[in-house]
């Protein structure tokens, strides 16, 4: 049955809910203007050297990003009624390969088109004008290949270009392809008319430009910016060419120009104390030259590593080396925890409009922007409040995670940054945003041989198109970090010989003087991994007033532990339930399990009753390795489960952290008491070498290679004097000369390891995005074997009904491990029923809670009723 369907007058680009829309040809327009301006951009455009009128080129094809919507059954979406519609992204590949369709060109557009060959060099990979013309339409994040077009099914789509068509009416599609050429040869005349070489159309250029349409599009697409067409007289040029300008100065893509305006504040005066001497190195004397592009720190926990990089991005944003910062942790709970010394950095460093803004927390569901949380109205709004209206654009960045990196200044995770290099939707997009920036990686360490690897390729990427990067670790052993600078690994004894702090660029290596006086921590063992031995010395500490930090390896352990100490102290010493760490007067322990709002609030309190200047007195906090990176807080004494050396060492740097004016008796010194397991560890090898032992010895930690050196290590020598021992540490534990001479008992293991290096290897080799000229390059359907890291998957479940945590806060949804539903398949919703403690729910066969030890799963009974 047709439908009847009223033909536009023109095609429209934009519509409205409400039936408000905005012509194709000023959609296009106001993208192709964006592009203009980001050409103009250096940092971040890195195309090479173009001149103008090969800028004006590019601009032609970002006009043509959206001719697909030409199409009658793209059109047809105007009418609500109307049943045969069409997107426009393989509609607009159907026009380009598909061989009736070409015969169909209306004159103005095969003219177009043939002119557009002429800009682009002969390449061996294929038409170079096509090849651009498929980036752009790309510009919803993935790739259009030659794969997908074939599964789409091109020739089907021939209906929507070709007329007769009996739900089409007067609008001729083609005709409307010819004028939309006839308005980029007008609205862009220069790349017509002038003289300009062959633009070299390189898989990496059309990757980058592709990367930047996919940014243009999102911003000439925001009508607080570019509002909808307001009467038909609207010079739509210069509207759009003001508004592209005044988009990147307040999204911060388009920084302060004027002279001196760029400059920081000194140390000193930012950060109220003296730059110790690897801060004042990075601050004014390290030579900000080629080989400093790719720089790693190595210095011990608190060592002040934060404020160097700080120092090291002022420097470079002054002289114009890079235009942004992008602060990368391992984890969402060490990003917002170091999201706030940022934020005041940078207010302290520049005043404005020197000022980079705005500063964001880039962790998704805990975005921040200088300071304050987004706002959650729709984009489109009116707000009549200027302030409000000032900072809902100034947000246009917090607003999709995809968007974080366009921030001049932003504090997320590493996640963030590997996607610029994997195949996942918007990758190139993250990759051009990253490029103006100083990429700071924290924490880096070499336990993920996956995530190794893709940091390697994206240091690599990064670093080649001229942008810079920095690196910090108090643990990085010789084998990672010769990956990371793509450089042969140092014999065992070279590596032990390497200075300690230091700083490497990619020409030298630098010793530093510590800023601190040498620390002795002291090792303590007790043999067994059972919580009852431990009761006692814990209250023992809790009586002398100390501030204890017990880290588990698994939430079942740190849970375990709670629940026995809390029996334990209610039966011996009830007046020291109280010092046991608690949220709104609820005790709890810290780990990942826990819904996002409680989760927050855990880590502000983490932070209130342990960081810088926090109060003395009795406290204890079991956790996970939730708390041993990245927190400045500071324990009196440190129980942990046996770990690698690199995580030990980052625990212990929780332990005697801050100058206190008081510790109680006994703990003058420092002291890590490491739960052993009771067995020696080669004697948890199984048949095929893999390890299977207790407390996350082979599943939290698989590689007992170094679980082994570490114990050697430290029941060798149990004094650590930080940080002259963290190199003989470190290497002796994560070097493959030191697992070489493990003996035979370990021979099995060493291959079975090996074989998943290389099974991650490959996994990331397949996740990894190709130099490849678009048309070949081809993301797979299935996005969800892309991982930033691998590991356990989980679901973010939402709640069916609203339900207040154990803590009193609104909770909305839960985030479940995939593994605890063996299979089966996860529900849209979770339906939530209360008890006394919290809420039960269940998954088919499978029982839950979420109380204040967080979500756990009941093997042992059935969820209340």
């Amino acid at each position: 049955m047709a439908v009847n369907w009223a033909a536009p007058t023109q095609p429209w680009g934009k519509l409205t809910p409400d039936g408000r829309s905005h012509p194709l040809a000023d959609h296009c327009l106001d993208v192709a203007l964006v592009l203009r301006a980001l050409l103009d951009l250096p940092a971040l455009a890195r195309l090479g050297e173009l001149s103008s009128v090969q800028k004006e080129r590019l601009c032609v094809i970002a006009f043509l990003h959206d001719f697909g919507k030409c199409n009658a059954g793209f059109q047809r979406k105007a009418e609500p009624e109307s049943r045969d519609t069409a997107g426009h992204v393989f509609e607009a590949a159907a026009l380009l390969l598909n061989d009736k369709l070409r015969a169909a060109w209306p004159a103005e557009w095969e003219g177009l088109v043939g002119t557009l060959c002429g800009w682009f060099a002969p390449n061996d990979d294929g038409d170079g004008a096509l090849q651009m013309l498929l980036a752009a339409i790309s510009h919803h994040g993935k790739p259009v290949s030659v794969l997908d077009c074939n599964a789409a099914g091109l020739h089907a789509m021939n209906r929507h270009w070709v007329p007769p068509h009996p739900h089409t009416g007067s609008y001729c599609p083609m005709q409307a392809l010819a004028d939309l050429a006839a308005r980029a040869r007008s609205a862009f005349a220069a790349a017509f008319s002038a003289h300009a070489a062959p633009i070299a159309a390189t898989p990496e250029l059309q990757q980058r430009f592709a990367g930047l349409v996919m940014l243009a599009d999102w911003i000439g697409s925001d009508t607080q910016f570019f509002p909808y067409r307001a009467s038909d007289d609207e010079n739509r040029f210069d509207l759009a060419q003001a508004a592209a300008q005044r988009a990147l100065r307040t999204i911060g893509l388009s920084p302060p120009k004027a002279p001196g305006w760029r400059q920081a504040k000194p140390f000193a005066e930012v950060f109220g104390f003296a730059a110790h001497p690897l801060q004042h190195l990075v601050a004014y004397t390290l030579p900000a030259d080629d080989a400093a592009r790719l720089t790693l720190i190595e210095s011990d926990t608190g060592s002040g590593k934060t404020e160097a990089a700080l120092a090291w991005f002022m420097r470079l944003y002054a002289s114009g080396q890079v235009e942004g910062l992008y602060f990368a942790l391992p984890t969402r709970v060490a990003a917002r925890e170091l999201y706030g010394r940022v934020l005041r950095a940078i207010d302290a460093a520049f005043d404005p409009p020197a000022r980079p803004a705005p500063v964001l927390l880039a962790v998704s569901g805990y975005a921040r922007v200088d300071g304050a949380p987004i706002l959650t109205d729709p984009v489109g709004t009116l707000w009549e409040d200027d302030a409000l209206a000032q900072r809902r654009e100034n947000q246009w960045a917090a607003e999709r995670p995809k968007r974080f990196l366009a921030a001049p200044v932003a504090v997320g995770t590493i996640d963030q940054a590997l996607m610029s290099v994997l195949k996942v939707k918007h990758s190139l997009l993250r990759s051009v945003c990253l490029d103006q920036h100083l990429l700071v990686v924290d924490e880096v360490h070499a336990s993920d041989t996956y995530m190794s690897e893709l940091l390697r390729v994206l240091l690599r990427a990064h670093i080649n198109r001229g942008g810079s990067a920095l690196l910090l670790s108090a643990t990085l052993g010789e084998a990672a970090a010769a990956k990371l600078f793509d450089r042969e690994t140092l014999p065992l004894a070279q590596a032990l010989a390497k200075p300690y702090p230091a700083l490497a660029t990619r020409s030298s290596l630098m010793p530093v003087a510590s800023g601190r006086a040498a620390r002795t921590v002291t090792v303590e063992f007790q043999p067994t991994l059972a919580d009852a031995p431990l009761l006692m010395p814990l209250t023992a500490a809790l009586l002398q007033g100390a501030r204890v930090l017990v880290v588990c390896n698994t939430v079942g352990r740190c849970n375990s532990l709670l629940r026995a100490l809390e029996a334990h102290l209610a039966a011996q010493a009830p007046q020291l339930l109280p010092a046991l760490f608690e949220l709104n007067g609820v005790r709890c322990p810290h780990h990942g399990r826990f819904a996002r709002p409680d989760r927050e609030r855990l880590d502000a309190e983490v932070t209130r009753r342990l960081g810088k200047g926090s109060p003395n007195g009795p406290l204890l906090l079991v956790g996970t390795q939730t708390l041993e990176q990245s927190l400045d807080i500071d324990a009196d004494w440190l129980v942990a489960d046996l770990a690698p050396m690199d995580v030990l060492l980052q625990r212990i740097g929780r332990l005697h952290r801050h100058e206190r004016t008081h510790r109680p008796a006994g703990f003058a010194a420092a002291r890590v008491l490491v739960r052993l397991p009771e067995k020696p560890l080669g004697q948890y090898l199984q048949s095929r070498g893999e390890l299977n032992g207790p407390a996350g010895m082979g599943s939290v930690y698989a590689d007992g290679r170094v679980l082994q050196c570490t114990l050697e290590s430290l029941t060798g020598q149990p004094q650590i004097v930080i940080p002259q021992q963290n190199r003989e540490r470190i290497e002796t534990t994560t070097h493959p000369e030191a697992w070489a001479a493990l003996g035979p008992l370990w021979h099995k293991h060493d291959d079975y390891m090996n074989g998943g290096f290389l099974a991650d290897l490959r996994q990331a080799d397949r996740s990894l995005m190709r130099d490849l000229p678009f048309g070949e390059l081809h993301y797979a359907s299935d996005q969800g074997r892309v991982l930033t890291r691998l590991g356990d998957p989980s679901y973010e479940l939402p709640l069916r009904s609203a339900c207040r945590s154990p803590f009193g806060f609104a909770l909305d949804s839960l985030t479940l491990p995939a593994r605890w539903l063996k299979g089966a398949p996860a529900p849209e919703t979770l339906l939530p029923v209360a008890t006394a403690a919290g809420f039960d729910f269940a998954i088919g066969a499978f029982h839950f809670s979420y109380t204040r030890f967080g979500l756990e799963k009941n093997d042992a009974r059935p969820a209340a009723r």
